[in-house]
């Protein structure tokens, strides 16, 4: 009975052995070794219950067996238990397994995320796959901004100085060695690395102004493995800002220089008019007479000067009128053959300027241009058409936007030492100069007569290379000449109101309106004065000549008054500061005329003459 029992148990460890070896196929990749093991297990069960029939039909077993069936129930029990240990351990093994496919997934998931945003991201992205910096990929944005191509090594840490050349970086305008770069010093440190300044230098001569930002990439065990890096390009921000800084220079210059020219200029009329009438007062070859020869030649560079910083407010625009530019660039480079070389383009469109303003910006600029280069040193002058675009804005000297569109470019190029770029700004200050101590207004009377004509001056310029200014004239349709009043409506009888805030100025105007022209004069100290005494007699004057710019009532919107109480009054309009708005404001206000203070007695005869004939 004892034989039966330890046969039995050998024959269900057996069958047992036999079914965790059949399940164990399920998780092992050695499916053959598992099915052979479960046949000998199976078989060895078999024999185990043959002889367990033998003894259940004889009644006992040999005596020798006794020892053998013992054993073999030892071996069973050991193959279960070493199947049961290895079924186990290839369950863990499966789950880890799969723990790590699932982890690989979720890599590659990530990995695939962040190509993605990589690849859209329009902020240039760096990462460095080693601590050392020595392979660095980044984002097509990073490809383009260093002008690399498409999955290409970026880095400027690879052994031997086998990096990028064609661009460096550069700080305070010291070039920076890789270590410094914002990626390097963030592995190194082990630290992000924010908001760090930079330009960006490339061989042709670009240059981008950068902010880069850099962390380190981390192991699990926080050990730093790279790193990842951002630039932010600011070239544009900083190129707006100098434009903006620019602007409000040139704004505050501009009224700065408007007020003084028009104040000098009220002063200069009444010199001009005391001058005239101080001849009227000497016989012919007196000796005073040569005094104020030499008077005159000082007022008249006095009253040169002025005009000078009248181009500087934008003020001056006195004749506008259907140019085209190439007669004007044909003109001013008639005095330099040889030396300067003409490419005008066929078919210029029009422009609306004053052709002496445009001249002498022409004049101006061109002059430079000879002075920059050797002695006879070609200088080459182009005027071509060109669409106006946003993009023309983001560099350059714009002292106002221009209307988009049709424009003409005046060019001019030399080939001289060039312009330091830190010293580009500053051209266009009064009397700034890159040679010696500045001579006059020159290049801020340029741009100041460019602002007048809606335009703006270009500036390119490479040390040792020479430099290239761009002149853009918005193109405009011609203009329709004003039609002058009519004799029927102009004034024709001899009593004039003289408005002006100036006493000097005033008195000598009347003086030379009554002893020279016979006008009875009525005068008056503003606006409001001239209106008043108006509104009491309207029909008493035949013609009124206003200042522009006077306190409590200026002249344009006292004529404005005046008209509206009688229309046919006939008014010149007087100004010191002579802007393109206030012959505008002249026009549309019904104004005969325009005087340009200082202005001399003829030209005050010539358009009294026009304007209010004698009878």
């Amino acid at each position: 009975m004892v034989n039966a029992v330890i046969i039995l148990l050998s024959v269900l460890l057996q069958v047992l052995a036999a079914g965790v070896a059949l399940r164990t196929l399920r998780i092992t990749e050695h499916r053959a070794a598992s099915i052979l093991i479960t046949l000998a297990l199976a078989l060895m069960a078999l024999r185990r219950a043959y002889l367990l029939g033998e003894q259940l039909v004889k009644g006992q077993l040999p005596p020798w067996l006794m020892p053998t069936e013992i054993l073999a129930l030892v071996i069973s029990g050991l193959m279960l238990t070493g199947i049961i240990l290895v079924r186990r351990e290839l369950l863990i093994l499966r789950k880890r397994r799969l723990t790590a496919d699932s982890s690989s997934t979720r890599a590659r998931l990530e990995v695939d995320r962040l190509a993605a945003v990589m690849e859209a991201a329009p902020l240039p992205i760096w990462i460095a796959e080693d601590p050392e910096c020595r392979v660095i990929h980044g984002n097509p944005a990073a490809d383009d901004l260093l002008r690399m191509p498409r999955r290409s090594n970026h880095s400027q840490s690879t052994p031997g100085g086998r990096g990028p050349g064609h661009f460096r970086f550069q700080r305070e305008g010291r070039d920076l060695p890789p270590e410094d770069l914002p990626m390097q010093q963030a592995v190194r440190r082990g630290e992000t690395i924010r908001g760090a300044p930079m330009d960006l230098l490339f061989e042709d001569g670009t240059l981008l102004h950068l902010l880069g930002n850099a962390t380190p990439l981390r192991d699990a065990e926080g050990q730093v493995i790279g790193g990842v890096a951002s630039f932010v390009d600011l070239t544009e921000v900083r190129r707006m800002e100098t434009r903006l800084r620019h602007t409000d220079k040139f704004e505050s210059l501009s009224l700065m220089a408007g007020g003084i020219a028009h104040d000098f200029n009220n002063l200069f009329q009444a010199i001009v008019g005391n001058l005239e009438l101080a001849r009227t007062r000497l016989p012919e070859g007196h000796p005073a007479l040569a005094y104020l020869d030499r008077l005159q030649g000082s007022l008249d560079r006095a009253t040169g000067l002025s005009r000078e910083i009248l181009h500087c407010s934008g003020g001056e625009f006195r004749r506008p009128e259907s140019l085209d530019l190439s007669e004007v660039v044909t003109t001013v480079t008639a005095g330099h053959p040889g030396t300067v070389e003409v490419t005008l383009a066929a078919d210029l469109p029009p422009i609306v300027a004053d052709a002496r303003l445009v001249a002498r910006v022409a004049e101006g600029i061109l002059a430079n241009a000879l002075e920059a280069g050797p002695p006879g040193s070609p200088v080459q002058v182009r005027a071509f058409a060109h669409r106006m675009e946003p993009m023309d804005l983001t560099m350059g000297f714009w002292p106002e936007a221009p209307p988009m569109g049709p424009c003409v470019v005046l060019e001019i190029q030399d080939h001289g030492d060039g312009i330091p770029a830190a010293t580009v700004p500053r051209i266009f200050d009064p009397f700034f100069s890159t040679r010696t101590v500045g001579r006059g207004l020159g290049l801020a009377s340029a741009l100041g007569i460019v602002r007048s004509h809606g335009g703006g001056i270009q500036v390119e310029s490479t040390p040792g290379q020479g430099s290239r200014f761009r002149v853009y004239f918005p193109s405009r349709e011609p203009i329709i000449p004003a039609v002058a009043p009519s004799p029927a409506t102009a004034a024709r009888g001899r009593r004039v109101l003289l408005v002006d805030d100036e006493p000097d100025l005033r008195e000598t105007l009347a003086e030379m309106l009554h002893e020279w022209f016979g006008y009875d004069v009525e005068e008056a100290g503003d606006g409001e004065e001239a209106l008043a005494r108006f509104q009491r007699q309207p029909e008493a004057y035949d013609l009124v000549l206003l200042d522009a710019t006077m306190p409590r009532l200026g002249g344009v919107e006292a004529f404005r008054a005046m008209r509206a109480i009688r229309p046919g009054l006939a008014g010149i309009l007087a100004s010191g500061y002579a802007e393109e708005d206030a012959r505008q404001q002249a026009q549309a206000q019904g104004f005969a005329d325009f005087l340009k203070k200082p202005f001399s007695s003829s030209e005050l005869r010539e358009v009294l003459e026009r304007t209010a004939p004698k009878p």
